[in-house]
Formats: structure tokens, C-alpha cells, sequence
């Protein structure tokens, strides 16, 4: 039997500032994808009343996906730019998932159609 202790070296925390960060990254990569989900149902939602008619299942989607960013507004709001993060991170995910399918200009009037959605939302919320 040694007497000698047994030395474990622990690893250093991580510092508060680098989990700030990465919270922060992670909750801005979900509402892009958030928005990038709302603005794909809107779309599939086009297509289908352009074909005459709208399934259930498409806008329950839609309206899943709002209620989503509705929560994720009213936890963000006061702390963090929530439109500016919602479109700049809902362009990426939407541009990175079609890639040359569709044109930027309509990755951007999905994502503005999506926001304006939203504001609605908020609006009736308010009143």
C-alpha cells in the first residue's frame, strides 16, 4: 500500500463570458431556424392554395412555427435585437437549406412575409 495520495489535476471552468457566447450563438441559430421553418410552411401554404386547396397539416405547421417565434420574442425582447436576429439568422438557414433553388429576393420577401406575421401576433397580443 503507497501512502502517497493520488494527485488529480483538474481542468479550469470555463469562463463565464465564453458560455455567454455560446448561449448566445445557439439561441441565434435556433431562431433563424425557427424562421427559416414559419417561412418554409408559408411557402408550401402558397403552393398549395395556388393549387386550390390548403391542408390542415400546413397550417397547423404555419401557425406551430409562429407561436414559436411569438415565444421566443417575448423571452428575447429587452435583452436582445430580436428582428435584427431573426432575419439576419432566418435569411442564413433558409439560403443555406435551399441553396440555388430560390433567389435571394425571394429568401427575403419569405423572411419579411414571416416577420410582418409575427408583428401581427404581437399586436393582437397587445390589445
Amino acid at each position: 500500500m503507497d501512502p502517497t495520495p493520488a494527485i488529480t489535476t483538474l481542468a479550469p471552468a470555463p469562463s463565464t463570458a465564453v458560455k455567454a457566447i455560446t448561449r448566445s450563438a445557439l439561441l441565434e441559430a435556433h431562431v433563424g431556424a425557427v424562421v427559416a421553418a414559419a417561412a418554409g410552411a408559408i411557402a408550401a401554404a402558397l403552393g398549395e392554395f395556388q393549387e386550390g386547396a390548403l391542408t390542415t397539416s400546413t397550417k397547423m405547421a404555419g401557425g406551430n412555427a409562429i407561436f414559436q417565434l411569438f415565444r421566443l420574442r417575448q423571452y428575447m425582447i429587452g435583452r436582445w435585437d430580436f428582428d435584427t436576429i431573426a432575419r439576419t439568422h432566418g435569411r442564413a438557414v433558409l439560403r443555406e437549406c435551399c441553396g440555388s433553388d430560390i433567389t435571394d429576393a425571394t429568401v427575403d420577401a419569405l423572411v419579411d412575409e414571416t416577420l410582418a406575421i409575427l408583428a401581427k401576433v404581437v399586436r393582437s397580443q397587445l390589445n
